[in-house]
This record gives C-alpha cells, sequence and structure tokens, in this order.
C-alpha cells in the first residue's frame, strides 16, 4: 500500500517513484474545478475541464503518464511523500457570525491598537512575502488567556470600533491579520482562515472555535477554506 500523500509513478523508471503536491500550493475542489493558492507567489489558480481532471485522478490514485508529466511540468506535483492534512485545513464550520457576539463598548486605548496593528498588517504585506506573513510562529499566542471567551469579545468590539477610522472595503486580510496578531498577544488561540469561492472569489477571516469575529455569517458561508493558520 502506498503511504498517505504519495501517488506512485515508474513510467519506465527503473525506480518507481513517488509524488506530492508541491508543497507552495493549497488547494479546494468544487464540482466542476479545482482553485489553487500559490502562497509563494501570493496568487490564485484555477483547473478546469481536463486539467482539472488530471489533478484530481492524480488525488485518487488513477493518474497515467502523461498526467503525471502535465502536472510536473507546470509545479503542481513534485518528488516526495507529505501529509495530506496540509492540503486540507481542518477547522469548524462556523455556525455564529459578528452579529451573535456579544455588544461590548471598546474603549479609546483597545480602539488605537486595532488601527495601530491594522497599519502594521498591511506594511507588512507590501513588504514581506506572503508565505513569510503566514508562518504560524508570528501569531501563536504563547501563553493562554485567562477568559478568552471575554478577551475575544473585547478585541472583537474595538477591531469593530476601529472600522470608523481605518478603510475596510477590500482589507479581509489586513484585517484579519491583525486581529490574530492582537488576540495571540491576548494569549488567545483563533484561527486565521482564507476561504474561496466560484465563480472565483477570496475572502479571509478570523474564527474562534465555530464563531466567525470580523464578519457577518452569511457573508463567509458561500466560502470553503483552503488555507487556515
Amino acid at each position: 500500500m502506498q503511504p498517505a500523500g504519495c501517488t506512485p509513478f515508474a513510467d519506465h523508471c527503473p525506480i518507481a517513484m513517488t509524488y506530492r503536491l508541491s508543497p507552495h500550493l493549497r488547494y479546494c475542489l468544487f464540482a466542476s474545478a479545482s482553485i489553487f493558492l500559490d502562497v509563494d507567489r501570493a496568487r490564485y489558480f484555477l483547473l478546469q475541464d481536463r486539467a482539472d481532471a488530471r489533478f484530481r485522478r492524480f488525488l485518487e490514485q488513477s493518474a497515467d503518464a502523461a498526467d503525471f508529466h502535465w502536472l510536473i511540468a507546470r509545479n503542481i506535483i513534485t518528488e516526495g511523500c507529505d501529509d495530506p492534512t496540509l492540503h486540507n485545513p481542518k477547522v469548524p464550520a462556523p455556525t455564529s457570525g459578528l452579529e451573535n457576539h456579544p455588544s461590548l463598548s471598546a474603549d479609546v486605548v483597545s480602539t488605537i491598537r486595532a488601527i495601530a496593528a491594522q497599519i502594521t498588517a498591511r506594511r507588512m504585506l507590501r513588504r514581506l512575502p506572503f508565505a513569510e506573513i503566514l508562518k504560524p510562529g508570528w501569531s501563536t499566542a504563547q501563553r493562554v488567556a485567562q477568559d478568552q471567551n471575554h478577551q475575544v469579545s473585547l478585541v472583537t468590539a474595538a477591531f469593530q470600533r476601529a472600522r470608523h477610522f481605518v478603510p475596510a472595503k477590500d482589507q479581509c486580510l489586513v484585517r484579519s491579520i491583525a486581529m490574530k496578531k492582537v488576540l495571540a498577544s491576548h494569549g488567545c488561540h483563533v484561527d486565521l482562515v482564507i476561504g474561496v469561492a466560484l465563480p472565483f472569489s477570496a475572502h479571509a477571516w478570523v474564527q474562534s472555535g465555530d464563531t466567525i469575529l470580523t464578519d457577518p455569517l452569511d457573508l463567509v458561508e458561500p466560502y470553503k477554506p483552503i488555507l487556515v493558520v
């Protein structure tokens, strides 16, 4: 039996090789297409029709030599084995969103901190590689909050108030990076999720358990997670 995350390919080679999805790629399957996120290049691309069929045969371990050559030539797969869960992000299905969050009043200091965090996140996205920004280390809580739910509510309120002072349109990734970092500094463990949908669109949000902290539930529901940090 072939190890999980590996697909065999001999193609007249004396030693059978195994292949994996290229480590810089994440993917999400839809009924008629596959969406990929190239983390190294910070771009998305779509496989449809015959190209999509080739990739699905690779996942099902039924690809032929032509499929392998096509996928290798486009750097979609590479030699080696990996943990298949790396490319299948696990996050609870959201059941509530911002509209269900406790209504708290944010103080001035917390609001300023939320604004500053978004300015910093915007600069990070301009200056640093996308893959570097999404590494877990910078946004992982080093301690555990005494009352995470209450702390999450306070930070959420601060970011909501900050919307009156910083641009909100097309800033979902900036806001999500900033909120995750602020929450981590308070010892709160949350997920930054990037999701995709067809017709193609992408969205980023922050999630604590099954609760969306950055958006109403109906805004996030059309998206399937492609990357979780």
